[in-house]
């Protein structure tokens, strides 16, 4: 061999070296991707722990993509959100209740899913509720997928009912006033009353489900029908508003500073039994549970439907609670993004969401199918009002309209607007909302 075939090819066998090294000609590796997921259940421990478990599985039969948790507070949700939305930011897939759902598609703020699901077969929705659908439906497309639901339900402490001679949950709001009036005492005797009836959520996060039941109980509802007026000046308002004024500042049957009572604080009332009966939805059980192992919530808490006031032949007497999933429109893993929101719906997924969380599934096959949500008494009683429930408003001004409402109800409590006139105040300023191009 020649001098220069041995330096040809020892160039060639150093340049071989060289590019294994440095990975040169060789087939890429798949480059990792890392999606942020946002939700306000990420802060709760049970649901938090259910959460994180889910996705380390999903990680395991997705190894080239990790996902990254972010928890807000539900206080401060649509503000962090709404925000980095607008700056082309936040997370690649969020959660969100009904309520905000109308103004995120209004707004741009979530993406259209309907290509992704298209990809899915024509029949992929036909599992999932259709009343559950219409919220993250608008012009023919769906913009996110519903996850979990449940009615708001009256909850209560058998024991605390049962130590004040009640036999049986209040099925009138006059019972209810009464049975509230009953079990707000001093639990030692010559002490301060420590123990309340009732209370209702008061501060923003949650106020809406809460207060809505009561309206609905009385026959009444925040808007006509078609969304385009108030509802307040009617009776059956005027009638709900006033009970639960009435409630607070006259009976005294709700904990002082009720007022600011948001719906976690009111779940830490229960659990250490200074409250006998709230308003909740099928989830509140194992966080009550969890917050408070002593009170043995799976076994002392019940739940029934909400009050009615006698003659009232409405259908609907109360409000569904729906966490539903989103994609930012901003997303840079589309792809990547539906996958994690296919594998949160799946029918095994949603099992897990109930034995964890204590939620139904918005699928039909789920619920009908999985037995320990047959076996289950909270579940069942739950079901029963799925026919009665319905969700608030699905219009862009909602968010607007029932801050209004919560401050014209927070100024007649603080005394300081007679309560006819910070109702007729609020059906004034709503009706200008709804009049807005």
């Amino acid at each position: 061999m020649t001098m220069q075939k041995q330096v040809v090819r020892q160039v060639v066998a150093l340049a071989a070296v060289t590019a294994v090294v440095l990975g040169i000609g060789a087939t890429p590796a798949t480059a990792e991707v890392t999606l942020v997921y946002s939700d306000w259940q990420l802060a709760e421990p049970v649901w938090g722990r259910s959460l994180k478990e889910a996705f380390a599985e999903f990680e395991k039969q997705n190894p080239d993509i990790k996902i990254k948790t972010e928890a807000v507070a539900l206080g401060q949700r649509d503000t962090r959100y709404t925000t980095a939305l607008r700056a082309g930011k936040g997370p690649d897939v969020f959660a969100l209740d009904a309520n905000p759902i109308k103004q995120y598609i209004k707004e741009g703020w979530v993406k259209d899913l309907t290509p992704f699901i298209a990809k899915q077969g024509g029949t992929y929705l036909a599992d999932w509720y259709p009343q559950l659908l219409g919220p993250v439906t608008e012009g023919g497309k769906t913009y996110g997928l519903p996850k979990n639901v449940s009615p708001i339900m009256l909850t209560y402490n058998t024991e605390l009912l049962a130590a004040s001679g009640i036999t049986q949950a209040p099925k009138t709001w006059t019972e209810f006033r009464e049975a509230a009036k009953k079990m707000t005492l001093a639990t030692k005797a010559g002490g301060p009353v420590d123990q309340w009836g009732t209370l209702l959520v008061l501060a923003p996060a949650g106020f809406d489900l809460r207060f809505s039941v009561v309206l609905r109980g009385f026959g009444g509802d925040f808007l006509t029908p078609d969304n385009k007026h108030s509802m307040l000046n009617t009776p059956e308002a005027k009638a709900a508003f006033n009970y639960v004024i009435e409630m607070i500042n006259t009976d005294k049957s709700m904990p002082p500073g009720v007022t600011q009572v948001d719906a976690n604080g009111g779940r830490q009332l229960v659990a250490s039994r200074k409250v006998a009966m709230a308003f909740e939805g099928l989830f509140t059980v194992p966080i009550i549970a969890d917050m408070n192992p002593q009170l043995d919530a799976w076994k002392v808490l019940q739940m029934a439907p909400v009050p009615q006031n006698p003659g009232n032949e409405k259908k609907i007497r109360t409000t569904f609670y729906m966490k539903s999933i989103f994609m930012n429109p901003n997303t840079e893993h589309p792809e990547e993004a539906w996958k994690l929101i296919r594998f949160m719906m799946e029918p095994k997924q949603m099992e897990k969401w109930f034995a964890d969380n204590n939620l139904l599934s918005a699928r039909k096959s789920v619920n009908d199918g999985y037995k320990a949500i047959a076996d289950n008494r909270f579940a069942t009683a739950a079901r029963g009002e799925l026919d009665r429930a319905a969700f608030l408003p699905q219009i862009p001004q909602w968010p607007e309209i029932m801050e209004t409402f919560r401050q014209a109800l927070q100024a007649a409590i603080a005394r300081s607007k007679p309560p006819e006139q910070a109702l007729a105040d609020a059906h004034v300023q709503i009706e200008a909302i709804l009049a807005r191009p």
